[in-house]
């Protein structure tokens, strides 16, 4: 069964998640973007009509579902809207720029009963999905390790930025803050946050460390001990000048190791943009054979793998097995480092939904 769409912003990610849309059939019949110039090639390609605005959308008693694919900072008013105009919401990451604010747009698709989806797309790798289905096997969780090195040049040595989204400027707001809310914890560990809560569960206390540089207002790195009921992770995001470091060696190394009685998984994920081009791996040890078994797929868009998961549940009209408020666990927990951070001291995480 097929649905209709409306999609809110046509910036650089929203190329995957229109591919991902196309192959699973969906009708794309409104697009919008600030840069209608942007918006164009997608309307040509799909036989979409452009909105200037995306109250036309809204309006529309065919649309099923908004794709909201802006920056973070307007998810706010664009989902409590669609989901007050009676349609489901995909929403890419991070849900908020806050954790209050997640929280209503979270409470708002509760009471309306709409499917409300942020777009974290990395539980859809094919090796984060087996390394999943594997960790019963392990046994007892003892601890995990958990890191996002992102490769985005030298943003350590000399001064800050004066042009550009890591420009501060003195008194105001970096282009990156303003937009999405925050640097490397959002923007990079946002994704093994969610991993975080799906594999091991929610976080109960945290006790954070974020590194914001002199003359900035954007973090370049974050530490933290989160207490799960599965045992504590150890966590790390960073923006990094490392040229050859990673699982292929591009400057990309974000892996999670999962350690219990039994055995250990170790999974390795890669360039998001480059899906179609790069794959990831799930080493799994057994301790009881001695055996050390990788499970190697062939590149595939998880994107598309997420869309396909989407728009089968809206058009069943069921949220299915991703829960409402998976965004607003992930901004709890970006709050919750940052307020440890800001006071040198473990926090409880003050869950609310």
């Amino acid at each position: 069964m097929s649905i209709t769409v409306g999609v809110i912003g046509c910036g650089n990610i929203a190329q995957f998640h229109f591919s991902g849309l196309e192959q699973a059939g969906a009708r794309v019949k409104w697009v919008s973007d600030l840069d209608p110039a942007r918006a164009q090639p997608y309307a040509e390609r799909f036989g979409a009509s452009v909105a200037t605005g995306f109250e036309a959308m809204l309006d529309d008693p065919e649309v099923d579902a908004i794709w909201v694919l802006t920056v973070s900072a307007a998810h706010r008013e664009q989902c409590l809207k669609s989901i007050e105009a009676g349609k489901a919401v995909v929403c890419e990451k991070t849900l908020a720029t806050s954790a209050q604010d997640a929280l209503e747009i979270v409470q708002a698709a509760e009471r309306r009963g709409k499917p409300l989806y942020t777009s974290y797309m990395k539980r859809f790798i094919p090796a984060v999905q087996r390394a999943r289905e594997l960790l019963p096997s392990i046994g007892r969780v003892t601890s995990a390790y958990i890191r996002s090195f992102q490769p985005a040049g030298d943003l350590w040595s000399g001064p800050a930025p004066t042009s550009g989204p890591f420009f501060t400027p003195p008194g105001g707001v970096s282009g990156i803050v303003g937009n999405y809310g925050g640097g490397a914890l959002t923007c990079c560990g946002s994704h093994i946050l969610d991993l975080t809560c799906w594999f091991l569960g929610r976080p109960h206390r945290v006790y954070g460390h974020v590194h914001i540089p002199e003359g900035r207002d954007y973090d370049l790195q974050a530490n933290a001990l989160l207490e799960t009921p599965s045992g504590p992770v150890h966590y790390e995001t960073i923006w990094h000048p490392l040229d050859r470091i990673g699982l292929l060696r591009d400057g990309w190394d974000e892996r999670m190791e999962i350690n219990g009685l039994e055995g250990r998984l170790d999974i390795y994920t890669t360039w998001w943009s480059e899906v179609d081009t790069k794959a990831s791996l799930c080493v799994h040890y057994n301790n009881a054979t001695g055996a050390a078994t990788e499970y190697r797929y062939p590149p595939v868009s998880p994107f598309n793998r997420a869309v396909a998961f989407f728009c089968e549940n809206i058009a069943r009209g069921e949220q299915g097995p991703q829960s409402r408020v998976t965004g607003y666990e992930v901004d709890e927990l970006i709050d919750t480092i940052t307020r440890s951070a800001e006071l040198g001291q473990a926090l409880k995480v003050d869950w609310k939904a």
